[in-house]
């Protein structure tokens, strides 16, 4: 009987010994995240479990209010899916494990959509209610637990390992916590990043409870990360940053602190900005002190680092989307450092975390000396010409020197274009001994062309961005005499190839002046376009095609064609 109860004191401490081991290592122990869901059907008359919805007394008409639903386990952070792209104006209260309910949050409908809702952070709830505006169809909530609590083998382990490995929380500062230490591997990004460029930032919030204790801000970013990615099937979380109640910061969106990360911050802006989201929710009310100056310091930073200044305002071009104020090409000025809501259809960051971002800038402009911006970039780019005409490549050309001035020879320069997700790489040339570098860039359109260098220090150094123009090759061809309202034909190529022409006629008169007599808008197929004109009048015509500037090609125009239009001979 002994020798068997020794032999079953030896497993227990082999499972103990197991279930610990995780969490005697170096790294600091991050429990093991989970995603669940679960599906709603309030608008047939049963809830979950199979409790009716009921009009609350005293709601407003058209305002339905669920039963209490008890998740299948417990989570930290809930957000609702649904099909019809309705507003639905949901609100939510959750219950923790000692019965206590929480106020009712808004949960905002998701950004870029109305398929959705914005997580809502419940920190280890298990149950919750509802109240909703509408019932949208193929309701469904998303649960994500981050804090080892879903089950009740669940809790036993995470007690056990927290008990091996006690991790002291960080005090504000302007380190930023990474990703590896709020385990970012149980949330990998589905692809590699998108880079761009950073002249703005825009400040958010998480439409989060304000409550959550300092030990529970790495499991709510978490499981933001976790919601972003697996519910609204982003690539990676949404946000650059991410700053806590406390003063704490936490690298978001993968591709390195230092570099111009392309997010899911600001719908078409988002390859020329960095997002930094607020943990919580600041409508009614405001952002910790602690908070405020940390997200001034990350912006002073951030901003500094990429050659932006933090003060004043910028100008850049929409990118479109549903949830954009402004439409795609509208030029668009903001303040360097802006509210989600200044560049789309939201509430975000709040009413009152809104009305802070004017001590936010304040406390940047007195940082940002300190992280030496704004500053010169050390790294220029112009070109031969800033217009050229297709197919003509582009001459570039610039300089790469130290932060002291020191040119920077043998150094790789990357030769990037602007594109749709960012700016990507197109050609590349490596710096001579004085720091000059040259290189030759064919494109068949416009573009807005960028250089980026590493430096031997491993500083990313990026020029100032540069259009250039790319006017199309259009030909023309005609006969050089026709009679009077007799039909003939123009025709001619162009490249690159477009949709639509303008075929432009004027007429010489006595006077020696042309004067427009007709406008033909003419289809182009496969690089080719081909009309039927006819002139009344007797004189000299001249016929130009012509192409007008758009996001794609600068002004394009064909050689002009004399046309001399003589007296239509009458039969004999």
């Amino acid at each position: 009987m002994r020798r068997l109860a020794v032999a079953l004191a030896a497993a227990a401490l082999l499972v103990i010994v197991w279930l610990a081991s995780p969490a005697a290592s170096a790294a600091p122990f991050v429990p093991r995240a989970v995603d669940f869901e679960q599906a709603l059907d309030l608008g047939r008359g049963g809830g979950a479990g199979g409790a009716a919805v009921a009009r609350s007394a005293g709601r407003p008409a058209g305002t339905y209010v669920s039963p209490v639903i008890r998740a299948p386990k417990r989570f930290d952070l809930i957000g609702l899916r649904w099909r019809s792209p309705i507003h639905a104006d949901a609100r939510i209260r959750v219950r923790d494990p000692g019965g206590r309910w929480s106020r009712w949050t808004a949960m905002g409908d998701q950004h870029g959509g109305g398929h959705g809702s914005e997580p809502v952070w419940a920190g280890g709830a298990d149950a919750y209610q509802l109240r909703l505006r509408r019932v949208p169809r193929g309701l469904r909530a998303h649960f994500v637990n981050t804090t080892g609590t879903a089950t009740a083998a669940e809790r036993a382990k995470t007690r056990l390992r927290q008990a091996a490995q006690s991790v002291a929380v960080a005090r504000a500062g302007p380190a930023i916590v990474p990703r590896a230490e709020w385990g970012a591997d149980q949330c990998p990004p589905r692809s590699a990043p998108s880079y761009g460029e950073v002249q703005t930032g825009f400040v958010h919030h998480t439409v989060s409870a304000n409550g959550a204790g300092p030990e529970q801000s790495a499991a709510m970013v978490l499981a933001i990360c976790r919601y972003h990615r697996n519910a609204n099937g982003w690539r990676d979380v949404g946000y650059n940053f991410l700053v806590d109640r406390y003063g704490r910061i936490f690298e978001g969106r993968a591709g390195g602190i230092d570099q111009p990360v392309v997010g899911a911050q600001a719908a078409g802006y988002n390859s020329v900005s960095t997002g930094i989201a607020n943990i919580g929710t600041f409508t009614n009310a405001a952002q910790s002190p602690e908070a405020i100056h940390a997200t001034a310091e990350l912006l002073a930073w951030k901003l500094s680092l990429h050659g932006a200044p933090v003060a004043g305002q910028v100008t850049v071009t929409s990118g479109g989307g549903a949830s954009n104020r402004y439409a795609a090409g509208t030029p668009v000025t903001f303040e360097r450092i802006s509210g989600h809501r200044d560049a789309n259809a939201t509430e975000c960051p709040g009413g009152l975390l809104y009305s802070q971002l004017g001590e936010i800038r304040a406390q940047a402009a007195v940082l940002a000396p300190q992280f030496g911006g704004p500053r010169s970039t050390g790294l220029t780019l112009q070109a031969g010409d800033r217009t050229l005409d297709f197919p003509q490549a582009a001459q570039l050309s610039g300089r790469l020197t130290a932060p002291d001035g020191v040119a920077l020879g043998g150094t790789a320069v990357s030769l990037q274009m602007a594109g749709s997700s960012g700016f990507f790489t197109t050609r590349r040339a490596t710096t001579n001994p004085d720091g000059t570098w040259s290189a030759a860039l064919p494109t068949s359109y416009s573009r807005t062309l960028r250089a980026v260098a590493r430096r031997s220090d491993g500083s990313l150094v990026t020029s100032k961005q540069l259009r250039i123009g790319v006017a199309p090759r259009i030909s023309v061809r005609s006969a050089k005499h026709i009679g009077a309202r007799r039909a003939f034909t123009v025709s001619g190529s162009m490249r690159p190839r477009r949709g639509r022409l303008t075929m432009e006629v004027q007429r010489k008169g006595r006077d020696g002046k042309l004067r427009t007599v007709a406008r033909v808008r003419v289809k182009v197929r496969s690089g080719r376009y081909a009309a039927r004109l006819r002139l009344r009048r007797v004189g000299l015509h001249v016929i130009r095609v012509v192409s007008p500037a758009d996001a794609r090609n600068s002004f394009g125009s064909s050689r002009m064609r004399y046309v001399r239009v003589a007296p239509r001979r009458r039969p004999r």
